[in-house]
């Protein structure tokens, strides 16, 4: 009963602060609603209804196309690599999919079974609806289920960035023995996230967005509306192809498109977790972490060291957010190095 009453106050409070961010915001949208409708090149993306991932990249040889059905939800994963081979697993962020990985496919195949999976609500996955569908225990949940059927309860690495990073986080805390290697890409250990935001302004500030994104519905239709643009402006980096550009236009047109990687935000109020103690990590971990973050400041990856035993950070100081995009040679470099040692 307390949980509940704290849940509905918690919720009143964000939607009370997303408000006002919105507010904040209009002036802004209002000059960039103009741009938006200049610079938008979704026309030049052919899209039928109910099109997907797999039609649209089948030709560029990334990997086959599979399925693995779970206690309530049907998850897509593009494989490449003998499936003999040890089980390397890649968890992607926000607003992406099993696309974000397409240079670790074809990097690890020689080595591993690579599994690049649209998580829960994304892709070709299922898309299941309400808030609580995607709690960090379902999402954990859903991982774990995964290295069971195809890891066969053993994941040799799980290379996981952003959300997927975040959700990793808590699987080797709390399934350690289903994880050898475990490699985070610019999301920092949850402890080391939670000092942070409480004590840099900065990245107060840039966390804007998770605050917005608590209101239902706004969300869906700002980023809907603007299309495009706005995406060229998350995924904004040097050396950003046009077609990769597209692939996620591909699938993000309709507004319910959003609704699923959104909730992954919505979901992050929760009284059942907010507040617990850190716990050390034991697995081995190499945190790859881009120095050019629009959205993290990096001393998250530097507290993060205290909070893992066998810890290794990876600077890659000219990429962004999105690391193993901007900068897969290095990356995987890394990865490979890390491997070899652990």
């Amino acid at each position: 009963m307390a949980n509940w009453v704290i849940g509905i106050a918690v919720q009143c409070v964000a939607w009370l602060l997303s408000s006002i961010v919105t507010i904040f915001l209009l002036p802004f949208l209002a000059v960039f609603w103009p741009w938006s409708i200049v610079t938008d090149y979704t026309g030049t993306v052919k899209k039928k209804k109910g099109a997907s991932s797999r039609g649209y990249l089948a030709s560029r040889g990334l990997g086959k196309s599979h399925y693995v059905q779970l206690k309530d939800v049907s998850i897509h994963y593009i494989e490449a690599g003998n499936p003999s081979r040890p089980l390397m697993l890649c968890l992607h962020g926000f607003p992406e999919f099993w696309y974000s990985w397409r240079h670790q496919l074809k990097e690890f195949a020689s080595t591993h079974r690579v599994v690049a999976v649209d998580m829960r609500g994304y892709g070709d996955s299922d898309k299941p609806n309400g808030r609580d569908a995607y709690k960090m225990d379902r999402l954990v949940e859903d991982v774990r289920q995964i290295i069971n059927i195809l890891g066969k309860g053993k994941c040799d690495v799980l290379l996981a960035h952003d959300w997927g990073a975040g959700i990793g986080w808590e699987v080797v805390i709390r399934h350690p023995q289903l994880v050898r290697r475990f490699v985070p890409m610019n999301c920092p250990h949850p402890a080391a996230f939670i000092s942070v935001i409480s004590s840099e302004f900065t990245q107060i500030f840039k966390s804007w967005y998770m605050v917005f994104f608590q209101l239902p519905v706004v969300p869906e239709l700002l980023l809907t509306a603007f299309r495009a643009s706005l995406f060229r402006w998350v995924f904004q980096r040097p050396g950003l192809k046009e077609e990769d550009a597209k692939a996620y236009l591909y699938l993000y047109r309709r507004r319910n498109d959003l609704t699923g990687p959104i909730n992954y935000y919505r979901s992050m109020i929760d009284p059942d977790t907010m507040g617990q103690d850190g716990i050390v990590v034991k697995v081995p971990t190499l945190l790859i972490w881009g120095g050019e973050d629009r959205f993290l400041n990096i001393s998250m990856a530097h507290q993060s060291a205290k909070w893992a035993e066998n810890f290794t950070l990876g600077l890659i100081p000219e990429a962004s957010h999105w690391v193993q995009q901007d900068a897969p040679y290095n990356v995987n470099r890394k990865i490979r190095e890390f491997l070899e040692r652990v």
